[in-house]
C-alpha cells in the first residue's frame, strides 16, 4: 500500500470512529489494474473490524459504473460491497468487507452444493435487474472479444497465422447465439473468484462494474464452465436444471443447454485471449496456467456440437503448442 494511500485510508477509519492504525494485507487480484487490500482495525466498540480498500486508477477502470452498480445491485438484494468512503480523483475507495472465502476455496467440499445453489439465486437476482445505467451487450462487442483470442493469443502469443477461411464462420453462429436468447441483466464473470461463500451462506458478489444486459445463459456458462474449476458433465446438467427449474424465463431446456453451451465456447475464447494478453501486454503471466485446461474444456465441447467441428482440428493444434511453449504435457 503506498503512503499516499494509507494516509487516505487512515483519514476514512477515522471519520467512522476507528483507530487509525490498521494492518493492511494484499488480497489476490484478478485480471484488472485495481489492486485490494484488507484492513482490520479496532474501535472502542469493537474488539475488531475488517474493511476492503481498492485502489482502481481511474483513467483505466470503470469507477463511476462500480459506484452506480453498487447501488442498483443493492437495492436488488444482491450481496455486493457498501461504498463506504471514497476519492474519486485518486481511485481510493473504502469498502464493506463480504467475506475472505471464494467459492473456489470451498469447491470440492461438502459446501460446494450450498454454494452452487445459493450462487443460482442471487443469479436470477441478478437476472432480474433492469436499470438504464446498464447497457446492451451489443453483437459487435461479443466480435470484439473473439478478436482478443486471435489477436493476443494465436497471432500474439503463439506467432501463428489465425484460420480465418476455418474459424470465421464458427465465430459467426457464436455470435449469433448469443442474440438469439432470453436477454437479461449478466454480471460477464459470473465465476468461482468473484464469488464469496460467507455466513450464513450468503453470497458476495464482486467485479460486476462491467454489467450488460444480454444472453441468459452467459453467468450461468461462466459459474458451470468455469476457466478456473472444471466440474463433471452431470454435475453441470444437474444444475442446470436446477436453474431451469427456479427461474422465472420461459426457456426450453434442450435448446437452452445447447446455448448454455456455446456461449461458455464464446467466453472461453475470449478468455483465452485475455490470458495471452495478461502477459504479453502487462506482463503478468499469472494466468497462463490456466491456458491448458480452458483448451481442453473448448476441445471436449467442440466435438458435441457440427457448428463447432472446423473449430477442433485447430484446438488440437493449439493445445500441443501451448504444452511446448509451457513445457506441460498435453492435458
Amino acid at each position: 500500500m503506498t503512503p499516499e494511500l494509507a494516509r487516505w485510508t487512515a483519514d476514512q477509519l477515522g471519520a467512522l470512529g476507528y483507530r487509525t492504525d490498521f494492518r493492511p494485507t494484499p488480497l489476490l487480484v484478478e485480471a484488472s489494474h485495481r489492486l485490494f487490500y484488507r484492513v482490520q482495525v479496532r474501535s472502542a466498540e469493537t474488539p475488531r473490524t475488517t474493511f476492503v480498500v481498492m485502489s482502481s486508477p481511474p483513467d483505466k477502470e470503470l469507477n463511476d459504473q462500480f459506484v452506480a452498480l453498487a447501488a442498483v445491485f443493492a437495492n436488488h438484494g444482491v450481496g455486493v460491497p457498501e461504498v463506504l468512503a471514497q476519492a474519486s480523483d485518486a481511485g481510493y475507495f473504502l469498502l464493506s468487507d463480504l467475506g475472505a472465502r471464494h467459492f473456489a476455496d470451498v469447491y470440492g467440499s461438502h459446501e460446494q452444493d450450498a454454494a452452487l445453489a445459493a450462487g443460482i439465486n442471487t443469479l436470477i437476482h441478478i437476472q432480474a435487474v433492469v436499470d438504464p445505467q446498464i447497457p446492451p451487450y451489443e453483437a459487435q462487442r461479443f466480435r470484439d472479444e473473439l478478436h482478443i483470442f486471435r489477436e493476443w493469443f494465436v497471432e500474439g502469443w503463439l506467432a501463428a497465422d489465425f484460420p480465418s477461411g476455418d474459424l470465421d464462420g464458427v465465430f459467426e453462429a457464436l455470435v449469433a447465439n448469443t442474440q438469439d436468447q432470453q436477454q437479461c441483466c449478466v454480471h460477464r464473470d459470473f465465476h468461482c473468484r468473484n464469488l464469496l461463500f460467507a455466513e450464513h451462506q450468503a453470497v458476495g458478489v464482486v467485479d460486476f462494474q462491467d454489467a450488460l444486459m444480454g444472453p441468459a445463459s452467459y453467468d450461468l456458462a461462466s459459474l458451470l464452465r468455469d476457466c478456473y474449476h472444471r466440474f463433471p458433465e452431470p454435475e453441470i446438467a444437474r444444475w442446470r436444471d436446477h436453474y431451469l427449474q427456479r427461474t422465472p424465463f420461459q426457456l426450453d431446456p434442450e435448446a437452452f443447454a445447447m446455448q448454455l453451451d456455446l456461449t461458455a465456447v464464446q467466453r472461453q475464447l475470449k478468455a483465452v485471449g485475455i490470458f495471452a494478453r495478461l502477459q504479453l501486454r502487462d506482463g503478468k503471466s499469472s494466468h497462463l496456467q490456466h491456458i491448458p485446461p480452458v483448451l481442453a474444456q473448448l476441445q471436449d465441447l467442440a466435438e458435441h456440437y457440427p457448428t463447432l467441428a472446423p473449430l477442433r482440428p485447430h484446438l488440437t493444434r493449439w493445445r500441443g503448442a501451448v504444452a511446448d511453449r509451457l513445457g506441460n504435457p498435453q492435458s
